[in-house]
């Protein structure tokens, strides 16, 4: 595993963790490995139903419904707990201004993206400028 990987891996379990997912649920690991998967490759956001949900569903052998269903009841249980307050510190907002439960996707793009920059600004990745 790279630097890159450690660091990317370490910082989407600590952020899963912080929002209030419990570690021991099926959504927990989906929602880790679509982070991961999305960090490496974000193109996976274009059509997560179709191409993203049943490559990790393969990982874990279940169906990519089921890795919907399992994220969407984890991080249902995270936002009944925190309000997904940690995401306003997070992105430095107020509590105020986060007050819906995001998407599986929407979820998964912030924290990729999140976790993208950080490493970048940490020097673990090059700054790739042909994501356009």
């Amino acid at each position: 595993m790279t630097d890159f990987e450690i660091f990317s891996r370490e910082e989407v379990t600590k952020i899963l963790l912080e929002l209030g997912i419990p570690a021991n649920l099926q959504g927990f690991r989906c929602l880790q490995l679509c982070t991961l998967k999305v960090i490496e490759n974000p193109e996976l956001l274009r059509k997560v139903t179709k191409n993203l949900y049943p490559v990790v569903g393969q990982e874990f052998s279940i169906d990519g419904s089921v890795v919907e269903r399992s994220m969407r009841h984890s991080t249902d249980i995270g936002f009944y707990k925190t309000r997904f307050k940690p995401l306003c510190k997070l992105f430095d907002m107020s509590e105020n201004n986060w007050t819906y439960k995001p998407t599986n996707s929407e979820l998964i793009a912030l924290l990729a993206e999140y976790v993208r920059f950080k490493a970048e600004k940490n020097g673990l990745m090059p700054i790739n400028h042909d994501d356009k």
